[in-house]
């Protein structure tokens, strides 16, 4: 019979996801920075596949920084032993993230996930979807659809490719309401 849980071995969950350049990446920092000011250990840590801005942070469009460990797979969260990990770009992780998170709640870690929750081909982005249903809180952030200015939760590619993952940025994709996702001048 196992013991049951105290309130310090329950972790909690919180996804922070919406299409591309809303600001994920700027929540993220500005938790991490605020479970550390309130005396928490915390791990930013990023996919090693991002260098877009900085190979050793978490960087933000605009410029913002906080220094980050880089993985290539998602078991390698496991030799953290913060109070507190927050991982940009979850997404890059196509396979495995769910179970070490589960693995990090059960050992009563924070995890503060950011990342896109679906593909410029508008399908669930790796296993997001199943992290989503676990969360503890989802904070979804819209854009502005770049041809209407109307509320956009969509991202597509402007060339082509079926590549899950591509690292890029501005001018390679932009985000798009449902009316205008299939306008054409996207490869969605």
């Amino acid at each position: 019979m196992s013991e049951p849980h105290t309130s310090e071995d329950i972790g909690r969950l919180e996804v922070i996801c919406g299409p591309m350049f809303v600001g994920k990446t700027t929540e993220l920092i500005r938790r991490i920075q605020a479970a550390e000011a309130s005396g928490l250990s915390v791990r930013a840590v990023k996919h090693q596949l991002d260098d877009r801005y900085d190979a050793r942070a978490l960087a933000t469009h605009d410029g913002r920084r906080i220094p980050a460990s880089t993985i290539e797979r998602p078991n390698e969260l496991l030799a953290f032993e913060e109070d507190v990990i927050g991982l940009d770009e979850s997404h890059f992780f196509k396979v495995g993230l769910h179970p070490v998170v589960m693995e990090l709640l059960g050992k009563g870690r924070r995890v503060i996930l950011a990342g896109l929750d679906r593909t410029s081909l508008n399908e669930p982005f790796g296993e997001m979807a199943r992290l989503l249903i676990e969360a503890d809180e989802v904070v979804k952030i819209s854009g502005t659809c770049a041809v209407c200015g109307g509320i956009a939760v969509h991202t597509v590619r402007l060339f082509d490719s079926r590549d899950d993952i591509v690292v890029g940025g501005s001018g390679m994709f932009e985000n798009r309401c449902r009316r205008h996702l299939s306008v054409s001048g996207s490869s969605s």
